[in-house]
């Protein structure tokens, strides 16, 4: 074998090579946090951990593509390696889109599909994928996803679940939103229907979102208002409530944009998904499903530079049943673009609680670099 030869063949193992098909993309990002906390009743906390996610998006053709997503996630320290317990990559997501099912059939023009598993649509605090946690991947399901703009209603259709016995009739969850677009320039109006089953319990959220009201006859103030009950199954449970009510001004000057929101869960308030990530403090010091609560925040978003956002948020929690006062948290958080495909994010956190409330002081700091490719 010539020198020639060898070297080709040295330099095709050391710059390995993807051949992609027309159509085929490959991309995706890497997520690196550093997060402390500090709880005056018990040790510090502290912990480093990373998430990869490699994505693939095929078009099959015009009308039909396909979309998967490869994670893995681990924190600093955990063994490695065959046998030692730790979970490979697994498959986030996976689903074929057809853009317009009228190639099908007319009657079903204008309508599109996704099949397969996908991460939960966000709809707040009702149901959502929150992709906070290095540990624990986005809430997805298996299932279908229809959608729809009709006459100026947008119309989304979600079914998971229920492919466990032959009949489909395993846990499953069933659920519809109708956005109703603006309403004659007075507000911007949604409603949307969950409803689960899992066994012989039954829950389901109904929700109304009323946003932009007034539209731009508020002098430059947002007003949103979004109301939810939910039903447990339990017939021995009341319904439960979720009331939410919040307004932003701009100020102008470095993109300053005042904010205040009310948010109010009664103590049998239940939801698809627990809440996201900071729906009470970025702290995350209340339970997931975060009932039983008053939240009042009151913030300020601005750019101090260019590339660079910051959020001042000043939050006071209490419970909504015996209006107990838990405590009050204070959040800053600030992120920039380090380039086009890098970002940097820092946060703070420091909760002071109230005597009776029954939570403690805490701190609660991380550091986190994202790169896209």
């Amino acid at each position: 074998m010539n020198k020639s030869t060898l070297l080709g063949l040295a330099l095709a193992m050391l710059v390995p090579t993807v051949a992609l098909a027309d159509g085929v993309t490959v991309g995706g990002d890497v997520r690196l946090r550093w997060d402390y906390s500090g709880n005056d009743t018990a040790a510090s906390d502290n912990s480093s951990s990373a998430v990869t996610n490699i994505d693939l998006d095929a078009a099959i053709n015009d009308n039909v593509s396909f979309s998967a997503t490869l994670r893995h996630d681990f924190t600093f320290g955990e063994a490695n390696g065959p046998g030692a317990g730790v979970p490979a990559p697994w498959i986030q997501e996976a689903y074929a889109s057809v853009g317009d099912l009228g190639s099908a059939s007319g009657v079903l023009a204008g309508w599109s599909l996704d099949v397969g598993r996908m991460n939960n649509p966000d709809y707040g605090r009702i149901i959502n994928s929150d992709d906070w946690d290095q540990n624990t991947a986005p809430a997805s399901n298996d299932g279908y996803h229809l959608a729809s703009s009709m006459s100026g209603i947008g119309i989304d259709l979600y079914y998971f679940g229920g492919g466990g016995s032959p009949a489909g009739s395993a846990d499953n969850t069933l659920g519809a939103n109708f956005d109703l677009g603006d309403m004659g320039g007075f507000a911007d109006i949604a409603v949307g229907y969950w409803g689960a089953s899992a066994g012989a319990v039954d829950s389901s959220n109904t929700s109304v979102s009323i946003n932009n009201i007034g539209g731009d006859s508020l002098a430059g103030v947002n007003l949103d208002v979004q109301f939810a009950t939910s039903d447990d199954g339990s017939s021995a449970t009341e319904d439960g409530s979720l009331t939410s009510i919040s307004a932003s001004y701009g100020l102008g000057d470095m993109g300053m944009t005042l904010h205040a929101s009310n948010t109010v869960a009664d103590a049998t308030w239940t939801a698809m998904s627990n809440a996201p990530h900071g729906a009470n403090g970025i702290a995350d010091l209340i339970g997931g499903a975060g009932a039983d609560i008053d939240n009042t925040t009151i913030g300020l978003s601005f750019s101090p530079m260019d590339g660079v956002d910051a959020t001042i948020d000043f939050i006071t929690l209490a419970t909504d049943a015996a209006g107990t006062d838990l405590g009050t948290e204070t959040d800053l958080v600030l992120s920039w673009e380090c380039g086009s495909d890098v970002t940097m994010d820092i946060g703070y956190a420091t909760f002071s609680a109230d005597t009776g409330g029954g939570m403690t002081d805490d701190d609660f700091f991380y550091l986190q670099t994202g790169w896209d490719f």
